[in-house]
């Protein structure tokens, strides 16, 4: 485990470029357990060629929200792995308007091997709910 934290916290295995997290430039804020808060400071490369915020980046931030929302904050504990997820886009935003993004996501049931999520996208400023996902998450056991 201590492996695996090492690689999220560097970005990847060793030699190797930085992974995804470090690539989207999103972190994770301070919420009570089973809830988490993701912010990403918005940059050109989040849109779309109509300047608009790319619908991936929003999926993103619900996945990751759900997936932290079960998971310990220094990752050594739990490993999960998303299932299933499904999302709702309410409105686009772009640079001009936003200049970041917030998802907020709650655990709505856990069980023994899988936990589900519900998670909310919200532009900064102004707070207006650009969409909204559940997520399922799959808990690697420990060995």
């Amino acid at each position: 485990m201590e492996k695996i934290k090492q690689q999220y916290e560097v970005g990847g295995r060793e030699g190797s470029a930085p992974h995804f997290k470090a690539l989207l430039g999103f972190e994770r804020l301070e919420s009570p357990e089973g809830s988490a808060i993701v912010e990403l400071k918005l940059r050109q490369e989040h849109c779309n060629f109509k300047g608009t915020v790319h619908g991936g980046v929003v999926m993103t931030l619900i996945d990751v929200a759900g997936y932290w929302a079960g998971v310990k904050k220094d990752v050594s504990e739990h490993i999960a792995s998303t299932v299933s997820m499904n999302c709702s886009f309410l409105r686009g935003t772009g640079l001009a308007q936003t200049t970041s993004l917030r998802a907020e996501a709650q655990i709505t049931k856990r069980g023994r091997s899988m936990y589900f999520s519900t998670i909310k996208v919200y532009a900064c400023p102004g707070g207006e709910m650009l969409a909204s996902g559940q997520g399922v998450f799959s808990v690697a056991q420990p060995r």
